[in-house]
């Protein structure tokens, strides 16, 4: 699965370079460049490394929030439709009952969960403002060593809403919008991350 996703990156960033040179020439707009930040809010009690009992008999969460940075690419396929391209870094913050979680040793709390998420995807806009997008990819775990995961990277996929406002400086655009993220397990379990995340970029058109 991992060596398909893989793939079908890789040729996706190929026909979006071909596709970009196209629109150029013959669409009414130009590559869109985005940098954004996001804040993230884990769902459940089972982001991360999983969860077990305290003493109490509650459940855990190792993690809850996370921010980030983002780099996105639109590239105009047709009117109103976009190729999308994202790197992205978010950082999920140990909860004060880390200590609590799977992978803990000796009730010692957990360092930050790193992720660097690589999407591509679409863009569809409804109209000249309101958008829906989709995005798979993969999520690499920028400290594997530290949180003893079996595996570097992950299946991703996002859906997502949004915003983009047009400002007074000519193709200039405040992008702002609403995802929810799901990456496989890291740990060779049935666990799944998932969180909501807020997006809010700075793009200019190229």
């Amino acid at each position: 699965m991992k060596i398909t996703v893989k793939a079908f990156i890789y040729s996706f960033l190929f026909i979006c370079l071909g596709s970009a040179a196209h629109a150029q020439i013959n669409m009414p707009d130009s590559v869109r460049v985005g940098l954004g930040a996001e804040l993230a809010s884990a769902t459940g009690t089972g982001f991360g490394t999983g969860v077990t009992t305290d003493a109490g008999g509650t459940a855990a969460a190792a993690y809850s929030y996370g921010v980030g940075l983002v780099l996105r690419g639109d590239i105009p396929v047709m009117s109103h439709l976009y190729a999308t391209a994202t790197l992205g870094y978010i950082s999920f913050l140990p909860t004060g009952k880390s200590s609590y979680s799977q992978q803990a040793i000796l009730k010692t709390s957990l360092p930050d969960f790193n992720t660097i998420p690589i999407k591509v995807g679409l863009k569809w806009l409804l109209g000249n403002r309101f958008y829906v997008q989709g995005e798979i990819g993969e999520t690499f775990l920028a400290n594997k060593k530290e949180l003893y995961a079996l595996y570097g990277n992950s299946v991703t996929w996002s859906p997502q809403i949004g915003l983009v406002l047009p400002l007074k400086k000519r193709h200039t655009y405040i992008d702002a919008g609403l995802r929810y993220e799901r990456t496989e397990s890291f740990y060779n379990d049935s666990n799944h991350n998932t969180f909501w995340a807020l997006h809010i970029a700075y793009e200019f058109n190229l």
